[in-house]
């Protein structure tokens, strides 16, 4: 399914999906990783170097240092909640409390909250915190049911149930289900999808329903810098070269859904399982955010593209009394522009270059200078993912105030 298809079926069926879903598909939801501290070890987990084990924080892409920088953050994505992640947010209750707490009390209590953690760091007093600060949802992660039995189950050849610890784990994590849904609003469960691990996670998420917990997020498997050597080693292919995708990932969860789509046709099940690919995550959640944050970050001679990303005009010289009569010009016509602070650079609108760039293959101008399209994301950062030189020869602004005009 390519990403036109899988926006179109998102669409159909988006009113059915938590809140938390529903803003980070349209990329409304900020997330915020709140540490990268977690102890862990899932041997899936993808989270960069600069942010494993390490007690750091990120708003999207930006490293913060305050809530102050998370809320103008979420201003400038015009974010309608947040998604607490990491590491593990509970780890570090005390500072995952101040966030909800001021999050909620800045953007009001229609600001959707939600949090990722496992069950193994969770107890009483942390969910009576959660909800004192206002948390709207919870998405607890198995850990050991994929971690530690994985290995066992598919090198022993075993069934699910041929293992009593593993059977003491599950009543354990179905009990702090229980436990969540008596402080938090809404309670998920969201897995990974492991290739050949069908019986596994339907027996698990039939075990869930029993309890009165009613939906499910499966994640595609992916690999990244951090887990790809692992993940050979345990046999997983990569699907393709132009991917990050794992080989079957997505053919185990089709699997799984289409099990529940049955049961539910037969009115056996009410669970709603949600199917999150990563061209789901790269080429919509990601392209939605981005789209938000530059209609609010961009400069008034930038373009937004398609994707999100800004376009502007580049004009690079060596002296900026070489370029006087081209600022005459553009404040002349009142296009909007800027110097940048080291007085190398203008920057203007693409279209205006291209104008300036046409008229000068006609005219002699007398000093050098590069002309450039350039292209960036609207992120903190600023990254720049290309630069296109438009070259030119020496070419001379004879006439081209009156051209201009």
């Amino acid at each position: 399914m390519d990403i036109e298809e899988l926006n179109k079926e998102l669409l159909k069926k988006i009113d059915n999906l938590p809140v938390g879903c529903q803003q980070c598909i349209n990329g409304e939801k900020l997330v915020l990783f709140i540490t990268g501290i977690c102890g862990e070890n899932c041997y899936y987990c993808p989270i960069s170097e600069k942010r494993k084990e390490k007690d750091v924080i990120y708003a999207n892409e930006r490293k913060i240092n305050s809530i102050e920088e998370c809320i103008e953050e979420c201003l400038l994505c015009g974010s309608k909640g947040v998604g607490i992640t990491g590491g593990n947010p509970l780890l570090k209750i005390e500072k995952t409390y101040r966030y909800i707490k001021a999050l909620k009390k800045r953007f009001g209590p229609s600001f959707h909250i939600h949090l990722y953690t496992t069950p193994t760091v969770i107890d009483e007093n942390k969910l009576k915190t959660l909800k004192e600060a206002g948390l709207d949802e919870i998405r607890l992660h198995p850990t050991k049911y994929f971690n530690k039995y994985y290995h066992y189950m598919k090198g022993e050849g075993k069934k699910h149930n041929s293992n009593k610890e593993i059977e003491e784990y599950l009543g354990d994590f179905l009990d702090t289900l229980k436990l969540c849904t008596k402080y938090i609003k809404d309670v998920v469960v969201e897995i990974p999808s492991i290739p050949r691990y069908e019986n596994e996670i339907i027996y698990l998420l039939e075990e869930i329903e029993k309890i009165g917990v009613r939906f499910i997020n499966i994640n595609q498997l992916e690999y990244s810098e951090t887990n790809y050597r692992t993940l050979k080693s345990m046999g997983f292919l990569e699907k393709n070269t132009y991917t990050s995708e794992i080989l079957g990932s997505e053919e185990t969860a089709k699997i799984i859904i289409d099990y529940f789509n049955k049961k539910i046709e037969n009115g056996k099940s009410k669970l709603t399982i949600h199917y999150c690919p990563s061209i789901l995550k790269d080429g919509i959640q990601m392209k939605n955010r981005l789209i938000n944050r530059a209609k609010n970050v961009a400069k008034e001679y930038e373009v937004i593209t398609n994707e999100g990303l800004l376009l502007r005009g580049i004009v690079s010289f060596k002296d900026i009394e070489d370029v006087k009569d081209l600022l005459e010009i553009l404040e002349y016509n009142t296009l909007p522009y800027e110097i940048d602070e080291n007085k190398y650079n203008i920057y203007l609108s693409p279209y205006v270059l291209e104008d300036i760039v046409d008229y000068l293959k006609d005219n002699i101008y007398n000093f050098k200078f590069g002309g450039y399209i350039s292209e960036r994301y609207p992120t903190h950062d600023e990254l720049e993912v290309e630069r296109i030189p438009l070259i030119i020869k020496k070419r001379s602004l004879k006439d081209l105030r009156k051209n201009m005009e």
